[in-house]
């Protein structure tokens, strides 16, 4: 079968679900469409097709056969939530945008907000680059943050001044989204980060062979849903790879987040301003698609959706979500699956259900921690809870800079005191009014639970890591602790603001202002930063690292070995794959950095990069051939350079001598 008929077959079933809703949507055409619900149903099928990838993908392979199959399983699960959720209902009476006055405001703020979205991206890709730096805003011009901020203001005004219909305002917020999040994935043209380098090889590798072996049980989630994306739609995995994550959470955490809230929350223009505000909390997690950053996004609107159960559809959706979460990255999916059936038991008002709540709960605190216990033959090790490990966050008083260095680092330093502070107040408002947000406990005993969990892996040694990785673990089980808490912090933005929107202009005015000042600070603290106050020291991938690799490629007269740092085996996958593996399983460069190979680079930079290390490191891969790659980057540059020159057989420059490639033989 050729590839234009397997297009075709792949096709069909997509096409005869589009052509039944199509039908639908011709009944009744009276009704209003629910744009809202539309999502919601897109977000299931979406959340499905990811655990149904997963699981096909684990059985079988993600060949064509393999992807019809999910597909076809995927519509199955998915036609009775689809009939169960309506996408059209009753047109509403409404004044909203009833006025002339109203529309021309709303028609003037929004094309003045669209000239300042333009202009914001127009410089984000004027500006890309193929450099290696440290921090996108060492390229983007500071008036980037002039029109974002400005953006930022008049969609602010547009959330406060108009009354036109909800939906469009939902629109411009998710515009707003997407601005945010993008600034990484615009800017690096090579490609952002290390692990993304690496999950594009691989899903390159599943494309051409249906699997990589072994297979794990991890990150097939991520896998299944971009291979069936890209099969089915023809959408490059190189574009899915960059995109997939903050263009998902740009759509959906706006829409999603509105229908739920509005739910526990009755002022529409408060929720529509509060769910902009929640920018002003760093976004790290959605600015790069990596399994982990996609499973804290099924998380958080896992968390939202909890807030607005209705119906057995809802309560499905939340399962899907679940599932899909778990078949991603377990450190979010196994709270996800426990707190979904902490949900049914709520929802469907079970005798005895609360003997069951506080077992739950036990769970979410030792799964985690009894999981990376065993991983690291902890077993037979005694294990010593030590507090000694846990910190509080320390106040911090920036004062050696400008103003705006100050202010934003004022702000930056101390954002997990003033998360902590609003979520303590947001629990105090919760215990005042019990009974409006009775729900809310669920989440609170949630979060508590993922915190003792947090606390007993921190006291873990994680050995098998690289040492700078080694908080990273534990650092994610507290971040999903944090997002179901996100309620709580929605609860004192709700009240803050709306407090704000009943004041005079000449009070409300200023803090809105101010508010879009802190949204455009923390646009700036959730990415990578070189500056006088912090230095994030991980350089990206550059065009000199693609022609260091390259240059070795095509110079390798046998097999051969390389010891370089992260961002150029990154380069190397980008280029050519998982090329070559030798004996004792060895990849031919330092990968994962857990690896024994990378410690051998290790040896080069911090040692000598001699003669002997090169040759111990060619003896575990059984090569006789191998290079050293040294970034002008690197701390101690000067001194590696000068040894590695007297004890390489033959060395190139490359780029006015940003990268310096190295070659041994024996």
């Amino acid at each position: 079968m050729d590839f234009k008929q397997s297009a075709v077959r792949l096709a069909k079933p997509a096409i005869n679900v589009i052509l039944y809703y199509i039908a639908g949507l011709k009944i009744n055409m009276t009704k209003k469409i629910n744009y809202f619900n539309i999502l919601k149903l897109v977000l299931g099928f979406l959340s499905i097709l990811s655990f149904v990838g997963a699981l096909v993908y684990r059985i079988y392979t993600l060949n064509y056969i393999g992807i019809e199959l999910s597909l076809v399983i995927t519509i199955a699960i998915f036609l009775p939530l689809a009939t169960a959720l309506k996408i059209r209902e009753e047109a509403e009476i409404t004044s909203d945008g009833s006025e002339k006055k109203e529309k021309s405001i709303f028609y003037l703020l929004a094309a003045f907000y669209f000239i300042s979205l333009f202009v914001s991206f127009y410089k984000l890709f004027t500006h890309q680059t193929v450099k290696a730096i440290v921090s996108p805003w060492q390229v983007v011009p500071t008036n980037f943050f002039i029109w974002y901020f400005a953006a930022t203001l008049i969609l602010i005004s547009m959330l406060v001044l108009t009354k036109i219909k909800k939906d469009f305002k939902v629109f411009f917020i998710a515009l707003h989204y997407l601005l945010s999040f993008s600034v990484a994935l615009i800017v690096y043209k090579i490609g952002y980060g290390y692990d993304p380098f690496i999950h594009g090889a691989t899903l390159d590798l599943i494309d051409k062979l249906g699997a990589v072996y072994p297979k794990p049980f991890y990150y097939l989630g991520q896998y299944g849903l971009m291979e069936v994306i890209h099969k089915t739609f023809f959408i490059p995995l190189t574009v899915l790879n960059k995109y997939l994550v903050p263009v998902m959470a740009a759509i959906f955490l706006p829409f999603f987040g509105y229908q739920n809230l509005s739910a526990r929350f009755s002022d529409k223009k408060t929720i529509l301003l509060s769910i902009l505000a929640l920018l002003v909390f760093p976004f790290s997690f959605f600015i790069i698609t990596v399994p982990q950053s996609l499973a804290f996004l099924f998380l958080l609107l896992l968390v939202l959706a909890g807030l607005n159960i209705k119906n057995k559809a809802d309560l499905w959706l939340i399962f899907y979500l679940s599932l899909a979460t778990l078949s991603i990255h377990p450190i979010a999916g196994i709270p996800a699956i426990l707190f979904s059936v902490i949900l049914a038991f709520h929802y469907l008002d079970l005798e005895h259900k609360k003997i069951f709540y506080p077992f739950l709960y036990f769970l979410t605190a030792v799964t985690l921690p009894s999981a990376f216990y065993f991983l690291e033959n902890g077993a037979s090790s005694p294990f010593h809870l030590s507090w000694s490990n846990f910190s509080l966050p320390q106040a911090i008083m920036p004062w050696k800079e400008n103003f705006l260095y100050n202010f934003l680092y004022l702000y930056g330093f101390n954002i997990g005191i003033i998360i902590t502070g609003v979520i303590l107040i947001g629990i105090i408002f919760y215990f005042r009014q019990k009974k409006q947000y009775e729900i809310f406990s669920l989440y609170l005993w949630m979060s508590f639970s993922l915190a003792l969990a947090y606390l007993f892996t921190k006291n873990f040694t994680f050995d098998y890591l690289i040492e700078y990785e080694r908080n990273s673990f534990p650092d994610r089980i507290l971040a999903a602790a944090m997002f179901f808490l996100v309620p709580f912090l929605f609860l004192v933005l709700y009240d803050f603001i709306k407090k704000i929107l009943e004041a005079e202009g000449k009070v409300k005015w200023p803090f809105l202002i101010f508010l879009a000042a802190l949204i455009t600070a923390s646009l700036y603290l959730s990415y990578p930063r070189f500056d006088k106050y912090f230095n994030s020291k991980g350089y990206s991938t550059g065009t000199n690292d693609i022609q260091a690799v390259h240059l070795i490629n095509d110079t390798a007269k046998k097999d051969y070995i390389v010891l370089a740092n992260q961002q150029v085996s990154a380069a190397a996958l980008n280029e050519f794959g998982f090329d070559k593996y030798y004996q004792n399983d060895i990849f031919y460069y330092p990968v994962p950095t857990g690896g024994p190979l990378y410690q051998y680079y290790l040896d080069m930079v911090y040692k000598k990069p001699s003669k002997s290390n090169m040759t111990a490191a060619m003896d575990l891969a059984g090569v006789k051939e191998g290079y050293f790659v040294l970034n002008k980057y690197w701390w101690a540059f000067p001194k590696v350079l000068d040894e590695a020159k007297l004890a390489a057989d033959q060395w190139w420059s490359i780029g006015q001598g940003d990268v310096y490639v190295f070659r041994y033989s024996r």
